[in-house]
């Protein structure tokens, strides 16, 4: 049995993480899906927890499956006022690229 190993395809998309900050208090990961949901599949959220009060920091993180899909939704959530504050949302750069 021989494998082949074969690089995507150039225009195949990588999955991209992103910070997001300025979240309402009351944002659990569904309701961080269900904003983002609208520009592609989102792989996975999460909402930071203050680690003494177990309450929300209002920050979470995002990962959606196509890199072009995020920058869409990275480019219409930024600064989308939600509970009188504004979204920042950066992409997370991987620190050990492979």
């Amino acid at each position: 049995l021989k494998l082949r190993h074969t690089l995507p395809d150039s225009d195949y998309l990588y999955l991209m993480k992103m910070t997001v900050s300025g979240l309402p208090a009351n944002f659990d990961k569904f309701d961080v899906q269900r904003l983002f949901n609208p520009f592609g599949w989102v792989k996975y959220a999460r909402i930071y927890l203050n680690p003494i009060t177990g309450l929300s920091a209002r920050k979470g993180l995002v990962e959606i499956e196509d890199e072009q899909q995020a920058r869409k939704a990275m480019e219409a959530l930024q600064g989308k006022v939600l509970d009188k504050n504004p979204l920042n949302i950066k992409e997370v750069k991987d620190r050990n690229p492979r």
